[in-house]
């Protein structure tokens, strides 16, 4: 499939197209940058940092953290801007963001803060990354709760390879699709529907399949994104089932994944909105969901997970605001009461 090319004087350039890590040299050398910098963790560059590296020039810096959400903090990006002062990085300099959604946060927040902004590239190589956490300048680092201390920093390209989710685990594809299914629920129910019907090419990762699903994602996001940057209002959309989500990933010390974590919340959501919007497909939400390998229930004690709500950055003025789905396609951002989240956290509990 052909390479395209999605400008955005908001979200910035977003190129998505089978093989087109090959690209990233012109990329790079349309932003003249003074230093290069790579970040990635151990995982990621064993499939895919040889490939980076062999399309750029010169002296590349590289910053290699751990694998996982851990690698997600204020050390390890004190320990990155300490590396690219010695390494005399300046405001011209650019740093590639290459790997998930871990990598590319940090990747954003490092960049966005060091010298108050220099260049940056990003590289998701998970779907969760290139559907959802790459896409639209957010940026974070976790420090108490999830992403509680962030930017908002659009990169100067994006470079989507569908290619690179053939490396993944299993479980991380599927990790993935929970934030595909909620583009479908919230604004597009054609592409529900499309979901529903490419659901077994979906799970066997169909070339053509995943690369349409990726592109109507990004360009879904990025119309968003646009009217609402800074999440003051309809970027919040784009939230369905990560309030909830990031309680039970909280309460289970990140054992559970964020999209696994956040299907659930979005089944959390599609209950509450039966009770306050009337909202009558949950049952064909659920149903979607566990056709793409989702889980619907946790295990975890709804009391615990709805502590660790409370302190979730999306609680404005102290009270829940959650996105309710009216019917699939549209949605509502509407203020909850604690004991109905409680309520429909216990009713999905094993």
């Amino acid at each position: 499939m052909d390479t395209e090319v999605i400008e955005s004087a908001i979200v910035g350039k977003i190129v998505i197209g089978w093989n087109s890590l090959g690209d990233l040299r012109g990329w790079v050398d349309e932003l003249s940058p003074f230093k290069v910098g790579v970040l990635t963790n151990d995982v990621v560059a064993k499939f895919w940092l040889d490939a980076v590296l062999q399309s750029l020039d010169g002296d590349i810096s590289l910053f290699l953290v751990r694998d996982g959400e851990d690698a997600k903090s204020i050390e390890t990006a004190i320990e990155i801007w300490s590396k690219m002062i010695k390494n005399g990085f300046t405001r011209k300099s650019l740093l590639i963001g290459l790997g998930g959604g871990v990598i590319t946060d940090l990747a954003g927040f490092v960049a966005s803060t060091y010298m108050r902004g220099i260049l940056l590239i990003l590289i998701p190589t998970t779907l969760m990354a290139q559907v959802d956490a790459a896409i639209g300048g957010k940026t974070g680092v976790n420090f108490i709760g999830k992403n509680i201390i962030g930017t908002f920093y659009p990169p100067n390209v994006v470079l989507i390879d569908p290619q690179t989710l053939q490396t993944l685990p299993r479980e991380e594809y599927l990790n993935g699709l929970a934030e595909v299914a909620k583009y479908g629920i919230i604004m597009d129910r054609n592409f529900f529907e499309y979901l529903e019907e490419n659901a077994r090419a979906v799970l066997a990762q169909d070339k053509d399949i995943v690369t349409n699903i990726v592109k109507r994602c990004v360009m879904l996001k990025v119309q968003v994104v646009e009217e609402d940057l800074r999440e003051s209002d309809k970027r919040r959309i784009l939230n369905l089932g990560h309030t909830i989500g990031h309680g039970i990933e909280s309460a289970s010390n990140y054992r559970i994944k964020h999209g696994f974590a956040v299907s659930v919340g979005i089944v959390v959501c599609c209950l509450i909105a039966e009770k306050l919007l009337g909202f009558r497909e949950t049952d064909r939400v659920i149903g979607l969901l566990e056709t793409l390998g989702l889980p619907t229930r946790h295990n975890l004690d709804p009391k615990r997970i709805m502590e660790a709500i409370k302190v979730d950055k999306k609680a404005w003025y102290g009270r829940q605001v959650m996105i309710l789905p009216e019917r699939i396609g549209s949605v509502r951002i509407m203020e909850v009461p604690e004991d109905l989240i409680l309520e429909a956290l216990t009713e999905v509990a094993n």
